[in-house]
């Protein structure tokens, strides 16, 4: 027997939820290329986290403990916002080899067959594709495989109108010319924008409505069950047994917060304003309990301060803020602690969702959402350059989870994900 090729693959993460789809993709291919006596080697890149100051490394090793529970690995590296910046910053005086090596002795490997990114136009990104400018490109989308351009309303506010002045026109000329000159001396590090993908992954590829510009493979959404089935074991089933105590017989509504605060679209207290708001226009049943998953990168002071403000309109609010539940996918707690759904009126909770969180449980669980604050909230409540924007998203968002076809609905937990690949 022929010795096996070696394939060094290097899968970047940017959340605990982009590693589970990254997972996925690659026990697909891994499947496509089984016949083709392939040895893997396999480096995982953190960064770009944007978790709150003295949360982002606990988000960082929480990933690593969800890596190193699924697959087997070569190396593991975080790269910190720090470092990232500390690079960035010497491009502009560093030639290629230099920053090339850096890289090179971060990931742990010179070479590289696959590289696999959520996107093309962050930093980070940008960095590592033209490093490994060689590897085949890959994508696998954002949250649970989906495709998010740069100029997607869920990420960018409304663009400002720049106004046209001589003086800074042959400014940004001259800069241009001498970064021009910098990067032919090779006195400098220039990263060619976006280099295209050759292939994407994805388990709704255009459920946004925006074709992905590279070749596609539509995912079936058993390679996700699978990765969330082999995650169960984080979740201590002796809180599960006291979780469902704490919910019997009442009625159960799930707010699915986002880092909306953190991540500049409105005020700190105006998002907590906004999920009040929210809740109260959808009804609120008598002794309902409030079950809040976290967005990974909301702020723990934020969350203190929302379990304060609702505490009047609830019978009970359980906020899932300890490490292992805090950044662990909802769909890994919610199978374990919600299914098997019965009939019973107290045990389908409402779900409360403004982000793109809500598509998974409607795909995996069969499970609908209420989605988005809607038209007077977000006018009142959001920075007044992304409100436009944030009200096509949440319309966007409302259209793509009535297309979610569920053809196949797992209604017995994530142990029921062989009995589905076997039908």
């Amino acid at each position: 027997m022929t010795n096996p090729k070696l394939v060094k693959r290097i899968i970047t993460c940017q959340g605990s939820i982009q590693l589970v789809t990254a997972l996925s993709v690659l026990s697909y291919r891994e499947k496509e290329q089984k016949d083709l006596n392939i040895k893997y080697e396999d480096y995982l890149v953190i960064y770009h986290l944007y978790s709150p100051p003295g949360q982002i490394d606990e988000f960082a090793a929480f990933i690593k403990t969800i890596a190193e529970l699924v697959g087997e690995w070569h190396k593991i590296v975080y790269i910190t916002p720090e470092q990232l910046s500390d690079i960035e910053s010497r491009l502009d005086y560093s030639s290629p080899s230099k920053i090339f090596r850096m890289v090179h002795e971060m990931v742990g490997t010179n070479r590289a067959d696959e590289i696999y990114l959520c996107r093309n136009w962050m930093f980070g990104n940008k960095l590592i594709i033209n490093i490994y400018k060689s590897a085949l490109k890959i994508c696998y989308g954002d949250s649970i495989g989906f495709y998010f351009s740069v100029t997607s309303k869920a990420f960018f506010s409304e663009p400002q109108e720049k106004k046209h002045n001589l003086i800074n026109y042959f400014k940004s000329k001259h800069k241009s010319l001498l970064s021009r000159l910098k990067t032919i001396l090779r006195l400098k590090t220039s990263l060619k924008p976006r280099l295209k993908f050759d292939i994407g992954y994805f388990v709704l590829p255009d459920v946004f409505g925006e074709s992905p510009p590279m070749k596609t493979v539509t995912l079936n959404k058993v390679w996700l069950l699978e990765t969330f089935q082999k995650l169960g074991g984080l979740v201590n089933p002796e809180y599960i047994l006291q979780f469902r105590k704490n919910i019997a017989e009442s009625p159960v509504s799930i707010l699915l917060t986002s880092n909306l605060s953190e991540a500049g679209r409105m005020s700190l207290e105006n998002e907590i304003a906004a999920y009040r708001e929210f809740l109260i226009c959808e009804g609120i049943e008598p002794n309902t309990v409030l079950v809040v998953k976290p967005h990974p990168r909301d702020d723990n002071v934020k969350l203190q301060k929302l379990e304060y403000a609702l505490s009047d309109l609830f019978d009970k609010i359980i906020v899932l803020s300890e490490p292992d539940l805090f950044f662990l996918p909802f769909e890994v707690f919610f199978s374990e602690a919600f299914l098997p759904l019965d009939s019973s009126r107290n045990n389908q909770p409402r779900v409360f969702a403004v982000s793109t969180a809500c598509l998974s449980l409607k795909l995996l669980f069969n499970v609908p959402s209420i989605v988005g604050f809607g038209d007077q909230i977000t006018t009142k409540l959001f920075y007044e350059n992304y409100a436009a924007g944030r009200l096509e998203h949440e319309g966007e968002l409302r259209a793509a989870i009535n297309k979610v076809e569920v053809p196949a609905i797992i209604t017995n937990g994530l142990s029921g994900v062989a009995e589905l690949s076997n039908g």
